[in-house]
């Protein structure tokens, strides 16, 4: 991949992850890269074309971070923390997940990135329920893995968006006290 292109996804992903697909123009872009919109447009003729490279590139992050934490033999609370850690630190950078701001933007999304946000969801939900089912034994809850992991993810990333407008970290540290609750 090109060092042109790899400037144009860091800063776009930067952008999104703060304002939104909705909040990023080509024209932007360039100007802050230095180059002619013309040549954004030569790496993704369409916005929905950056819009896939973004998903696949955050996706292929995400789940190399997620391996690393599956691969450690480490307890549940350990691996699951490990993971709320990668929300808590999107938190701290002042950015919301990438493919979570895009699922609040469904509506003007093209199919294909529709179909990508909803299999990375669906991937880290198959992750932690992995996770879940693995070590069952140190579960207290009486919810399924499946359901747990639904529970968590769709906390996390609902709590990333009214902790940013609260100005606060409150709803994270709330979900990291539930998945602790669920623990024998």
């Amino acid at each position: 991949m090109s060092d042109r292109r790899n400037k144009l996804e860091d800063l776009a992903q930067q952008v999104v992850q703060q304002n939104g697909l909705k909040g990023l123009s080509f024209r932007t872009l360039a100007d802050e890269i230095g180059i002619k919109s013309s040549s954004v447009h030569y790496y993704f003729p369409e916005k929905s074309d950056l819009a896939q490279a973004l998903i696949a590139r955050y996706s292929e992050t995400i789940f190399e971070r997620l391996e690393a934490i599956a691969k450690n033999p480490n307890t549940l609370q350990k691996k699951v923390l490990a993971f709320i850690a990668i929300f808590e630190q999107v938190a701290k950078d002042e950015k919301l997940c990438m493919c979570g701001m895009m699922a609040a933007e469904v509506e003007s999304l093209s199919t294909a990135n529709r179909d990508a946000l909803s299999d990375f969801f669906s991937g880290m939900e198959r992750w932690l329920t992995s996770q879940l089912v693995e070590h069952a034994e140190e579960l207290s809850s009486q919810l399924s893995p499946t359901k747990l992991a639904k529970i968590l993810i769709s906390g996390l990333e609902g709590a990333l968006l009214v902790d940013r407008v609260a100005g606060t970290n409150q709803r994270l540290k709330a979900q990291k006290e539930l998945f602790l609750s669920w623990l024998v």
